[in-house]
Order: C-alpha cells, then sequence, then structure tokens
C-alpha cells in the first residue's frame, strides 16, 4: 500500500466510522429495545456487537477502498483521475504530503490516544476499589474473600483475575439459602467472562457520546444479571432467587462499571424474567441479526468505489 492510498483508506475509515456511531447514538434505544426479547446470554454478545459496529464498518471500509476500489460499476463523479493526486504520484507514495493527509493522521492518533486513555482509567479505577477490599477481607477460597461488615455487600471486581467479595452482613439479610444463591450468581459472573466483557464495552464506547454509552452499558449488564440469574435457576428455585433479589434491592450499589454486584440492572426485569421468561428461540435472534449485519456489509461493499473517488476528488480539491 503506498501512501496515498494509505491516507485514502484511513479518511474512509474513519468518515464511516463518524457516520456509524452517530446512527448508533441515534438508534441505540429501538436497537436495544428490538432485541429485548433476545435470550440474555445471546443478547449480551448482541450489545457487544452492536458496540464493534462501528469499528468493523470502518475496518471493512478502509482495507476494501484499498483492495476492491472499483468493486461495483458505480459512476458518482464525472471524472476519475489516477494519474495524480496532489502530494503524491499515481495516489502513490509521498512526495510532499499536505495539510488534510496530516489532518488525518492526527484525528487517528488523538482518537487512539483517547481510546487508551479510557482503557488505562478503567483499569486503574477497578484496581483501586479490589485494593480497598482486599485490605478489609479474608481470603476464604480461590475466587471468595469474606468482609466483617454489617453492610450487606455482594459482588465480583477485576479484569484479569477477578474475585468475589460477600459481606458477613449477606447471610443476615438474605438467609442461608439467599446466600448461596449470591454467591453461585457471583460466581457464574465469574465462569461467562462478564467483568471481561464489561471492559471491552468500556474501551469500545469510550469514543461515543454519553447517551449511546449509558444505553449500551445498561442493556449489557441486564443482559448479564438476566443470563446469570437464568445459571443460578438451574440449581435453585426461580422464585426464591426473585425472593433474594428483593431482599438485596436497597443495597446501595457500587459506581465501579467494572464489578458485578448481585443487585445490578432493572430488579423489576430481572425478576420477570425469572418468573415469566419470554424469550425467542435463539436461532430466530441469530438469522435476524445476520441478515441485518449482511445488509450493513452490502451496503457498505456497493459504497466503496464512490467512496474512494469522491475522497480522491476531496483531496485534489484540497491540494492534499
Amino acid at each position: 500500500m503506498t501512501g496515498g492510498e494509505a491516507i485514502i483508506a484511513l479518511s474512509a475509515g474513519l468518515g464511516i466510522f463518524a457516520v456509524s456511531t452517530a446512527g448508533l447514538a441515534f438508534a441505540a434505544p429501538g436497537l436495544i429495545r428490538a432485541i429485548r426479547r433476545v435470550q440474555p446470554a445471546l443478547r449480551a454478545s448482541f450489545v457487544l456487537t452492536l458496540a464493534a459496529a462501528p469499528y468493523a464498518l470502518g475496518a471493512f471500509v478502509a482495507l476494501g477502498v484499498v483492495f476492491f476500489p472499483h468493486a461495483v460499476a458505480l459512476e458518482l463523479t464525472p471524472v476519475h483521475r489516477h494519474d495524480s493526486l496532489s502530494g503524491w504520484a499515481g495516489h502513490g507514495a509521498f512526495t510532499g504530503p499536505g495539510i488534510s493527509a496530516w489532518t488525518m493522521v492526527l484525528i487517528a492518533v488523538l482518537l487512539l490516544l483517547r481510546i487508551g486513555q479510557a482503557s488505562i482509567a478503567a483499569i486503574v479505577e477497578t484496581q483501586r476499589l479490589k485494593r480497598t477490599l482486599e485490605r478489609v477481607s479474608i481470603r476464604r477460597d480461590n475466587v471468595v474473600r469474606r468482609i466483617a461488615s454489617d453492610q450487606p455487600l455482594a459482588l465480583a471486581v477485576g479484569v484479569l483475575r477477578p474475585a468475589i467479595y460477600l459481606s458477613d452482613a449477606v447471610a443476615d439479610r438474605a438467609g442461608a439459602e439467599g446466600s448461596a444463591i449470591i454467591e453461585a450468581h457471583e460466581r457464574a459472573h465469574l465462569a461467562r467472562g462478564d467483568l471481561a466483557a464489561r471492559f471491552v464495552l468500556e474501551v469500545l464506547c469510550s469514543l461515543f457520546p454519553d447517551k449511546a454509552r449509558a444505553h449500551l452499558r445498561q442493556a449489557l449488564v441486564l443482559a448479564q444479571e438476566q443470563a446469570c440469574d437464568r445459571a443460578v435457576a438451574l440449581h435453585h428455585a426461580p422464585i426464591r432467587i426473585a425472593e433474594t433479589l428483593v431482599r438485596m434491592e436497597r443495597v446501595r450499589a457500587n459506581d465501579c462499571v467494572l464489578s458485578a454486584q448481585f443487585q445490578d440492572a432493572d430488579i423489576t426485569l430481572r425478576v420477570r424474567a425469572l418468573l415469566e421468561p419470554d424469550f425467542e428461540a435463539p436461532a430466530h435472534s441469530i438469522a435476524r441479526a445476520s441478515v441485518s449485519g449482511g445488509a450493513l456489509l452490502v451496503a457498505a461493499f456497493l459504497a466503496l468505489e464512490p467512496l474512494h473517488h469522491k475522497i480522491e476528488s476531496l483531496f485534489l480539491t484540497l491540494g492534499g
């Protein structure tokens, strides 16, 4: 790939990413409502896929305009000039890149720095909370630590080496069976890798508007909590899990986004999913998602040639 082609690819990818992000921010509430009947475990994957979609589409288009610039015969510009581009020879090697090209590079670097900053911030916040909990807890086994406190506390914390923290007051509030349900629920989070998934979502959403980030985060947490409730329901009666949720509902939640607490998400929706499940068959959900994703990719593929030449014409107009 030559320098000129790289700039065109970068510009196309950033443009599609920006448009896709704006579209996701606008459509997020409706998209989340559309997948509300998807099985919780599968829905959690769908939410992550939604968050990754702008990046995937941007990368697809960036590669496509380089390797398939004339994939379809759509002529949206009157003249295609491939012999010269200001600052480059034939889309090619740099001979004096213009300010437009460097602007694209600067934007890409700033976006990468923002992603890195968000990743580090999330890890630092999690490690701070984990160190605080470890100072006041006693190891019970490899993953569970006990806290001597009269405040009910039940949460899983960590990304690489997550641990479960349970206070003595949990048994007082929830009872012996409720305490077992809570511990099983938190163990399900660890078995499913939910905290790592929340970290991935935080990284992906670092470039999104606040409202879109909040919608996606809320949807992922609800899906994960419902999935863990269903896992616990394999060994405990759903009505007992629902009763335990109600008992723990008023316990103050922690604000750390990379912690999973038993009382997270909408308790009403979780209880309803336990007692009156109304989820569609996974095959139907996957079929709908496949059709929607395929349509997006086809649309992006059809846009490769006009997008390539529109960007080329813009660089020619701006002088590189």
